[in-house]
């Protein structure tokens, strides 16, 4: 599984006013990869954008989902979410992130990660990679 972008960490905060606006969070990814120098390193050469052949050896994380069919609700806090503009999409052979959707897709070449946010949570589902909470590598 992938998501449609990488945030490298969310707040505890932040993740619970998410939650509490209707996004959900999943089950741990990768538990038995774990957090050692090899998961590291797949993990930083992906977010440098450097090719990784597939994701089998990226560590620990969750997905921040939000659905369109939860309402307006969590669209508005998703228009006023300060870590929307620390999304990250990077060109990384084998991180296989999913398409965006087309105005999700024009909203980032123009640089506007929060209206590409949006617009792909419009278009049915925006899913959020996270590694960390707080900083805190995601366990």
């Amino acid at each position: 599984m992938a998501g449609h972008f990488i945030l490298s960490s969310i707040t505890t905060s932040d993740l619970a006013i998410a939650r509490q606006k209707g996004a959900t969070w999943s089950v741990l990814q990768h538990a038995t990869v774990g957090w050692n120098t090899a998961s590291r390193a797949v993990l930083s050469k992906a977010l440098s954008g450097q090719a990784i052949g597939n994701r089998d050896g990226l560590p620990p994380h969750r997905y921040l989902e939000c659905k369109a069919s939860v309402g307006a609700t969590l669209e508005t806090y998703l228009r006023g979410a300060g870590w929307a503009d620390l999304l990250l999409r990077p060109n990384s052979a084998g991180l296989g992130l999913r398409e965006l959707s087309t105005k999700a897709a024009a909203a980032w070449a123009r640089g506007d990660r929060t209206a590409t946010l949006v617009e792909q949570f419009l278009h049915g589902t925006a899913s959020i990679e996270v590694y960390y909470i707080s900083g805190t590598e995601m366990s």
